[in-house]
């Protein structure tokens, strides 16, 4: 996968990650609204979190989307049983789509392990979540590729059974 590139993406590329979604959201994901992608596409200046993009040449190939969720009621955090202090440090992986055409290349993972080099500031960010279908075996596997592991299954988003994965940055991966 030769010319592929990783960078947070700005507030002008929400129709181009719109465009995606509409292109690769399955009926196993949960789709993200344009208000949550504005405000993710805001920056890390924002608050709220960060898009980051694989580009191919000037293509969106693919797209990670993590939500900071700070001390809201939907944080993650909690289900696992974070006290409130810890729950500023956690953020979700909230949307990771891959066009169709770069999909089986490993870019779920590649979009993660780019996010812990750098992307996301480990100093800030202990706790990584993320919700899947269990019938998403491809995001379960992605999910389980860098280190994460299920805690709980319960209904979130839509209504319908999710895995909920954490991973804690100052544990062994997978611990």
């Amino acid at each position: 996968m030769t010319g592929l590139r990783f960078a947070l993406l700005p507030p002008d590329a929400l129709g181009a990650v719109l465009a995606l979604q509409r292109k690769a959201c399955g009926p196993l994901m949960h789709p993200l609204t344009e208000a949550e992608l504005s405000e993710m596409l805001a920056g890390p200046a924002g608050g709220h979190g960060v898009v980051l993009g694989a580009l191919a040449d000037r293509a969106l190939a693919g797209f990670l989307a993590v939500q900071f969720p700070g001390r809201s009621v939907h944080n993650l955090g909690r289900d696992y049983g974070l006290a409130d202090g810890d729950l500023d440090r956690t953020l979700h992986f909230t949307g990771i789509l891959v066009h169709p055409d770069r999909r089986g290349q490993g870019l779920h993972r590649r979009l993660i392990e780019a996010a812990a080099q750098g992307a996301l500031p480990p100093d800030r960010h202990r706790y990584w979540f993320a919700t899947v279908r269990p019938e998403n075996t491809a995001s379960v596997r992605g999910m389980l590729s860098v280190g994460m592991r299920v805690f709980a299954r319960k209904p979130k988003h839509d209504g319908h059974d999710r895995l909920l994965f954490v991973r804690d940055l100052s544990a062994p991966a997978g611990g």
